[in-house]
């Protein structure tokens, strides 16, 4: 089969895919941090896979030997519950080439009130797919479902085997679900199919969110001496930030991008809490980094002694720093490599583009470089969080003509890779 044929299948078939996702949409896969939802999602798609004469497992991450103890696994988020389903396409040599992976969970729904549609509904209007997980990351799980099923019946066979992942676990910083994903499952090359605008993102940024709490050492009846710290707080955490941002601009992956200028980000700034723990101060931050986790905490713990020593006057007493998702490790892949090239080659004759290569920011991504290999990258055709509808927005949705031209870009990858 060559690329026209596929396209034009792809093109006479799209209602198939599109229909894939809106029935993937409507299986609630809920993450919220401690439990999730991924279960069904994963049975679906395991079940979905035998069907489709696949070798398929269906795996909770903890059942890897010795993953509790892994120095990355970072406990708190209710794994035993959550499930994997890998899928191995077998080809004529029994080599793992090419996995293809994307995540079942989604952030939680929110408030009904802030949809116009329903958020399980999988709804079709205006050449758009809506619902929670249109853009981040069902699409992904639809493509490769589709892709599959349309090779398959056209009597396609790999020369080597094609790995599908639908990993748990993705958002809220888990990615226990990668980790497992390819560790158990090695392959030649990976794409993480969790990305944006039809963007390569070869580089993953290192970083973590992280919390710093502190507290009034006497009783307090309100939370103004408590906020009066915030201010010092935030401006030992800018200096820091400033230091990641000179960081990234040196980095020549990142220089002259608008990632060091976000390398540190304030998510949330609190003195006590709507009436209650008047006495008890927060400030939680992003930041990224191409340092090590050594090296950064290092920092971290130098900045708490300084804390100490600025906050001891007003009474106050720092609870010092605090992970609240993994770190995520530095790492890339060159731009100009094979594994690339190759996708913006067969992007350029799937839709006539190249994608635009860069660097990301916190991503699974991270977890593929250092447990699987660095014949990696991200490349995704969801929407930016900042636009409207885009991911973890009310109302998320995908255009129907970008999801066609990712699955004609996947699809002659596939060809072009395992044909």
């Amino acid at each position: 089969m060559d690329i026209k044929r596929l396209n034009q299948l792809i093109d006479e078939r799209k209602d198939e895919l599109f229909a894939q996702l809106c029935d993937l949409i409507k299986i609630n896969s809920e993450n919220f941090g401690t439990h999730g939802n991924e279960a069904d999602c994963a049975r679906y798609i395991h079940e979905l896979c035998q069907k489709l004469g696949l070798e398929s497992d269906f795996y909770s991450p903890m059942e890897l030997e010795g993953f509790a103890e892994h120095p990355d696994y970072f406990p708190g988020h209710g794994v035993e519950d959550r499930y994997n389903t890998v899928a191995t396409w077998k080809g004529k040599q029994d080599v793992n080439e090419l996995m293809l992976m994307g995540h079942t969970d989604t952030v939680v729904i929110g408030d009904p009130a802030n949809w116009t549609v329903d958020p399980l509904g999988g709804d079709i209007k205006d050449g758009k797919i809506y619902g929670r997980g249109a853009c981040d990351d069902k699409y992904a799980l639809a493509t490769v479902l589709f892709l599959i099923k349309l090779l398959k019946d056209e009597g396609f066979e790999p020369n080597a085997n094609l790995v599908f992942a639908a990993f748990c676990d993705e958002e809220l910083g888990g990615s226990h679900g990668a980790m497992a994903a390819v560790m158990k499952y090695p392959c030649n090359r990976i794409i993480c199919m969790d990305g944006r605008e039809n963007q390569i993102w070869n580089v993953a940024s290192g970083g973590q969110v992280v919390n710093y709490n502190f507290h009034v050492t006497h009783a307090v009846d309100s939370a103004i001496r408590t906020a009066e710290a915030l201010p010092v707080v935030i401006e030992e955490l800018k200096k820091f930030g400033a230091r990641r941002c000179a960081e990234l601009e040196a980095n020549r992956f990142y220089a002259g991008t608008l990632i060091p200028g976000t390398s540190l980000r304030f998510m949330e700034v609190r003195a006590g809490d709507n009436g209650a723990d008047m006495g008890v101060g927060k400030v939680q931050v992003t930041f990224y980094t191409d340092k090590s986790r050594e090296e950064v905490w290092a920092e971290l713990h130098e900045m708490e002694k300084v804390l100490a020593e600025k906050l001891a006057p007003m009474e106050i007493e720092g609870d010092g720093f605090t992970p609240f998702t993994r770190f995520f490790h530095y790492g890339f892949c060159e731009p100009d490599s094979r594994y690339i090239t190759e996708l913006c080659e067969a992007s350029q004759q799937a839709i006539g583009k190249q994608p635009m290569v860069c660097g990301s920011c916190l991503s699974d991504l991270s977890i593929v470089f250092r447990h699987g290999n660095s014949n990696a990258y991200a490349f995704g055709a969801g929407r930016d969080f900042s636009k409207t509808g885009g991911a973890h927005q009310p109302d998320e949705f995908i255009f129907c003509d970008d999801l066609v031209d990712y699955t004609k870009v996947i699809g002659a990858y596939i060809l072009k890779v395992l044909g």
